[in-house]
């Protein structure tokens, strides 16, 4: 097995911080935090990752953080918080000031440098390159994560802009996984020098247990090798960890997720 490559450890750490940002995005990236604004109004299109405060600077830098929000009228956002951020205490830190657990587990820091363990499946993977596909994908990521109405109206009403500064920016890729050309599962995967961010990766429930996750993992893969940057990096939760595990992924370490609600 491959030593994974300690840059490639560190995109999986804080993939915002590496990857190029959408046109319709704003990254304020400095010696202490990396702190990205994207569109919507959930809270994660607020995410502050990358963090590196001084051991008496936590106070200070989150109020520097929310002032950043209050600017841009954001009420919400999500801090990342791996094993290299500091303070060594800085989750119980930042929780003592106010900012909540997304859960109690966290979840689990993965990477992927070698071709993935993928059975064959039934299932059909293709990227997003027509506005159809794009809310084929959406429609099955709105169910698999069971958004709330709201969330979803709010991904449905910018979905044509959203595909077409994914289509535009050479820098995203959106996949729709089909069974029998229904689509049961999508994912997005996010592309820097170091390897591709894979993210929201979710299946319909109907579909759960056919293979849709590894199928979606396999094209994720095939694409990375493609352009020249053969590695993956995701966040896993409990319920998708052990099968990225099974798929080749190693786990490096725990990320906490905290909600600022200020």
């Amino acid at each position: 097995m491959e030593r994974v490559p300690r840059e490639v450890i560190a995109f999986a750490e804080d993939p915002r911080a590496y990857v190029v940002p959408d046109p319709d995005e704003e990254r304020i990236l400095d010696d202490q935090t990396c702190v990205t604004f994207s569109p919507g109004e959930h809270f994660w299109s607020t995410s502050v990752c990358r963090v590196r405060f001084p051991p008496d600077g936590v106070e200070d830098g989150l109020d520097r953080v929310r002032t950043l929000m209050s600017a841009r009228g954001r009420r919400e956002a999500v801090w990342t918080l791996g094993p290299s951020s500091t303070p060594g205490d800085v989750v119980d830190r930042l929780v003592a000031l106010g900012l909540e657990r997304e859960s109690a587990e966290g979840s689990v820091i993965l990477t992927l440098t070698e071709s993935p363990a993928v059975r064959r499946t039934d299932v059909e993977v293709r990227l997003v390159e027509t506005f159809e596909d794009h809310m084929a994908a959406l429609e099955a990521a709105i169910e698999g994560f069971g958004f709330p109405e709201h969330d979803a109206d709010d991904e449905r009403r910018r979905a044509r802009e959203t595909f077409e500064i994914e289509r535009d920016s050479g820098t995203v890729v959106r996949f729709v996984a089909s069974v029998d050309g229904a689509p049961v599962a999508s994912a997005h995967a996010t592309y820097s020098p170091h390897g591709a961010y894979v993210g929201g990766v979710a299946t319909v429930p109907a579909a759960r247990g056919r293979g849709a996750m590894s199928a979606v993992i396999a094209a994720a893969w095939t694409d990375a090798v493609r352009r020249g940057t053969p590695a993956l990096v995701c966040f896993g939760g409990s319920m998708s960890t052990p099968t990225l595990q099974r798929l080749g992924f190693r786990a490096y370490a725990r990320a906490e997720h905290l909600i600022d609600r200020p």
